[in-house]
């Protein structure tokens, strides 16, 4: 068992050292030590709790509810255009994707089930059409 932690620990730091996490993490800090954008994210994160607090009572006010789903839309769109966030996001996606496929190496090696890259992907290249697998 002390090979395998030893390894799991290797692994853990090749991890912290992949571009993809270095990227993800100074792509993180650059959003949260700008204020527009932090003040985005605070601002999404208190209309998506108004949204969800309108939807949960028992008497649902409409005019509030549009209202809220309106600021909570506008903030979305902000988001969407804030170049530090867009960054972020691109960066958590990169490392998200390397993630998912150290999982599939591992479960293929310890299962040899080799779970699909994309939905549709039958595992066999010869009729690939070009899934990326």
């Amino acid at each position: 068992m002390e090979k395998v932690l030893n390894q799991a620990e290797q692994l853990a730091e090749a991890i912290l050292e992949s571009e993809e996490y270095i990227k993800m993490r100074i792509a993180e800090t650059a959003a949260m030590r700008n204020e527009e954008a932090a003040g985005l994210i605070a601002a999404y994160a208190q209309h998506r709790s108004a949204v969800e607090a309108l939807l949960t009572s028992e008497d649902i006010d409409r005019s509030a509810l549009d209202e809220a789903s309106e600021n909570l839309e506008a903030t979305e769109k902000a988001i969407d255009e804030n170049q530090l966030i867009k960054a972020m996001r691109e960066a958590n996606t990169a490392f998200g994707d390397m993630m998912k496929q150290v999982n599939r190496i591992i479960k293929y090696v310890v299962t040899g089930e080799m779970e699909q890259a994309q939905e549709g992907c039958s595992g066999s290249c010869s009729s690939c059409a070009g899934c990326g697998h």
